[in-house]
């Protein structure tokens, strides 16, 4: 007889005693945690005045390198989301007077997207406020377990596209 569930792994180093339950209560509190943090970017979005999507790109620019344009494709780039995507929010975050864009000397069909005065001003009351959260939400972690999350979080994205090619039809 097989069991039911069926086991949702069959790696080794995902298996406690041949179970894939350890495994399961991982995934559950990975969702409940990106859940919680989606809900916290939410609030802060509302605070600004702004979408979720974009109070994001409104903290990509506001760390953008010093050195350099941040055009749509390289925004679009940082954000994992589509060229038309960032130009139509872009636009919206325009006519709210949170950013500008600069034509690139080099090839003026290309923009530097740059936040403005108020861009600036809505981050700025925002930021106290997302400090206290931040520092709240990762309380539990000493210097050595944020750089291995760091770590783990950059090696799961990687493996999570990969996976997300295999789950979709």
């Amino acid at each position: 007889m097989t069991s039911f569930p069926p086991k949702t792994v069959s790696r080794p180093e995902l298996l406690v005693e041949g179970s894939d339950a350890a495994f399961r209560t991982l995934v559950d509190d990975l969702s409940h945690f990106a859940s919680r943090l989606q809900q916290i970017r939410d609030g802060l979005a509302r605070r600004m005045g702004v979408t979720t999507p974009q109070y994001s790109i409104l903290m990509a620019l506001a760390r953008r390198p010093e050195e350099g344009a941040m055009g749509v494709k390289a925004l679009a780039e940082r954000m994992r989301v589509s060229v038309p995507f960032v130009v139509n929010e872009t636009k919206k975050l325009e006519r709210l007077g949170f950013i500008g864009k600069l034509p690139v000397a080099e090839d003026k069909r290309k923009v530097d997207l740059v936040l403005t005065e108020e861009g600036r001003r809505a981050i700025a009351v925002v930021s106290a406020i997302q400090r206290d959260v931040n520092d709240v939400l990762f309380s539990s972690l000493d210097k050595a377990s944020f750089h291995e999350l760091s770590r783990l979080t950059r090696e799961l994205l990687v493996s999570a596209g990969q996976a997300l090619t295999l789950s979709d039809p």
